[in-house]
């Protein structure tokens, strides 16, 4: 690799100094099977406790004794939550961990009285020896007590064996007090530098798109940047893996993550996939008739929607995933809610113990220091049965280096990568308002008429909307987290130049009206009429089947999407054919123009039409209203006052 690429990709900060290997007190690893005793037959228990093994993994700490060691000592290699190499010398960047701190002041002392706990773990050890040897002689009523206490010793075991590891003060105080300074992001340049270092033969991408603003978070020319396998055609004798200079390419998968913002059950998005997968055929120029889409997953975390597929396909794939996205789409999410945990059975804990004791003499023999020292990828770590996973949060940026996560048993790992720039709509907002630009839940939608003359504000005058057509009549559902307030043309350009007070909650930093520009005009260039039908009509097409008749009208629509927000949905009426002459054409696609900051964040699509559940259920409460009916006031005053006597 080229040094000026090198030198393209961002690193978090990185000591002057790199920390020489330290002896490293560490448990074993371990292969299957604890059902019988010659599982354990080769396992010598107190050379767990009594090896000493090299400082060579990412979120290892070293060995201390009994007198008091510096800081630097104890710390990990790399910051679990956000990746960053762990230093003491900067504490505006990431990954610094100061002394001040309780959680490390904590981990000091867990490392000083550490020696002091030998003991212990070779009873935990010889309790798990000494219930393997009783499973054989006891009677079969009592094999299930005998393996679940020694189930409960390795449990103990494998946690009192985990050292402490904390994540550093920007991780903190993003989960606690819900401040830090976003990283920078990398390019996509970047992305394929770490993937070309990966250590494993096959290697699958997920790339995780957000749901909100899709398909704006779609990377454009993933599969050239990144050489990734062209997607499979219909032939059933296509050929499943490809190579190129006699390497495996790596597959993609795309994952549509926050999909619980599009609909409220799991029933209703699944009906929008074939929506999804068309707008995707678009983005990449796939022809329908020619590739398979079979690759896409919407997964909700937060409600843990087709969560489980995806687990199982991570765990059946093995080798190198890779977390590959735009910043703030839901990657560290989807890691949390998608990675795949062993349960809790005696023979998986076994084979962790074993092959934690296999791979110590290998530790012992490898030399560290050949390893590279310009190395992009940090070593990885050992695997745990619980382990640190990556810190979620609204803010963008939060993922500084790649975050390596080991998961089964050796057969693979998940690596969640920093997020590629997404833009900058974030840094016209006041700070204490930034958070509320992200879509965490879905939000119920507001419908608003846009009568002649005016216009829609949106976040404060962050964005703005405007008929081209001045006597246009249109309507608006807003899927957003921000504010949305209707006002007259005149009143809305004075608001957003910042002219004129805006009535309410106002997110805007001062300045940006300044900045104001047009995004462009976009045309309602699609016709939903069938799905704006009558009722009486569309109930007749529902249950008989019939063709609907021709309607003197049609409904236009299109999506206007907001970056990183949401998106509005615009419907509009136009005539269907002329009203005077023959020669007279039909009129034209009604337009709408949108102001933003510098004119950018801005795109528009085909509707996915999701305020039709909402329309529907605002028509079922109605029907359950009951009719207040015809009331006797003399009857009322008649029964009132025979309560008060």
């Amino acid at each position: 690799m080229s040094s000026p690429l090198r030198r393209m990709i961002p690193r978090a900060f990185t000591p002057k100094q790199r920390f020489q290997p330290q002896a490293l007190f560490r448990p074993q690893y371990a292969r299957t099977c604890i059902l019988q005793r010659e599982t354990f037959s080769g396992l010598d228990f107190t050379s767990v406790v009594s090896s000493i093994q090299l400082r060579s993994l990412s979120t290892g700490t070293s060995i201390i004794s009994k007198s008091p060691e510096p800081l630097e000592s104890v710390l990990p290699l790399c910051c679990p939550g956000c990746g960053a190499y762990a230093q003491t010398v900067e504490p505006k960047e990431p990954g610094y961990y100061g002394s001040v701190r309780k959680q490390t002041r904590k981990l000091l002392s867990e490392a000083q009285t550490e020696a002091t706990e030998r003991h212990s773990l070779l009873e935990a050890a010889e309790t798990i020896k000494q219930a393997l040897e009783e499973t054989e002689e006891a009677p079969k009523p009592g094999h299930g007590a005998i393996l679940d206490n020694a189930t409960n010793s390795i449990s103990q075991y494998l946690e009192k064996s985990k050292h402490p590891v904390q994540i550093c003060d920007r991780c903190h105080d993003l989960i606690h007090h819900n401040k830090a300074v976003s990283a920078i992001s990398p390019t996509i340049h970047s992305v394929g530098a770490y993937l070309d270092e990966t250590p494993h033969t096959h290697n699958r991408i997920y790339h995780v798109i957000d749901a909100a603003d899709f398909p704006m978070s779609l990377v454009d020319g993933i599969y050239d940047e990144l050489s990734i396998q062209e997607q499979r055609s219909r032939n059933r004798r296509s050929a499943m893996d490809k190579y190129k200079y006699g390497k495996k390419l790596p597959t993609v998968s795309f994952v549509i993550t926050r999909s619980d913002l599009l609909a409220p059950t799991k029933e209703l998005v699944d009906s929008k996939m074939e929506y999804i997968r068309s707008i995707l055929r678009e983005k990449l120029d796939m022809s329908s008739e020619d590739f398979r889409m079979g690759n896409v997953h919407m997964v909700s975390a937060h409600r843990g929607w087709w969560t489980k597929k995806v687990k199982e396909e991570i765990r059946e794939h093995g080798g190198g995933v890779w977390m590959v996205g735009k910043a703030n789409v839901g990657k560290s999410s989807f890691v949390e809610a998608c990675l795949p945990k062993d349960s809790r059975n005696i023979g998986k804990m076994a084979e962790l113990v074993e092959r934690r004791q296999e791979e110590s003499a290998a530790f012992n023999l490898y030399d560290h220091s050949a390893t590279p020292s310009d190395s992009l990828l940090p070593p990885a770590p050992r695997e745990d049965l619980y382990p640190v996973l990556p810190v979620v949060s609204s803010l963008p940026g939060t993922t500084v280096s790649p975050i390596r996560i080991p998961f089964g048993r050796g057969k693979g790992e998940v690596i969640d990568l920093p997020g590629l720039d997404r833009g900058d709509l974030a840094e016209y907002v006041l700070d204490e308002h930034k958070r509320d630009l992200t879509m965490t839940k879905r939000r119920k939608p507001e419908r608003y008429t846009i009568k002649s003359g005016q216009s829609l504000l949106l976040g404060g005058g962050l964005v703005r909307i405007t008929p081209v057509d001045a006597e246009r009549v249109m309507m608006a559902a807003c899927f957003l987290p921000v504010e949305a307030h209707l006002t007259s043309m005149e009143k809305a350009i004075e608001m957003q130049a910042q002219e004129r007070p805006y009535p309410g909650t106002n997110i805007v930093k001062e300045g940006t009206g300044e900045t104001i520009a047009s995004a462009g005009t976009f045309d309602l260039k699609w016709d939903v009429t069938q799905s704006h039908l009558p009722t009486a009509i569309a109930k007749a097409v529902a249950d008989k089947g019939a063709k609907p008749p021709p309607l003197p009208y049609k409904v236009m629509s299109a999506d206007i999407l907001i970056e990183g927000c949401g998106w509005v949905e615009l419907t509009a009426q136009i005539r269907a054919k002329p009203t005077q002459g023959e020669d007279e054409p039909a009129e034209s696609f009604p337009q709408v123009e949108v102001y933003t900051p510098k004119g950018k964040h801005i795109a528009f699509r085909r509707p996915i039409e999701c305020w039709q559940f909402e329309a529907k259920k605002l028509a079922s409460d109605r029907r359950k209203r009951v009719p207040r009916g015809r009331q006797n006031v003399g009857q009322k005053k008649r029964v009132q006052h025979s309560a008060k006597s």
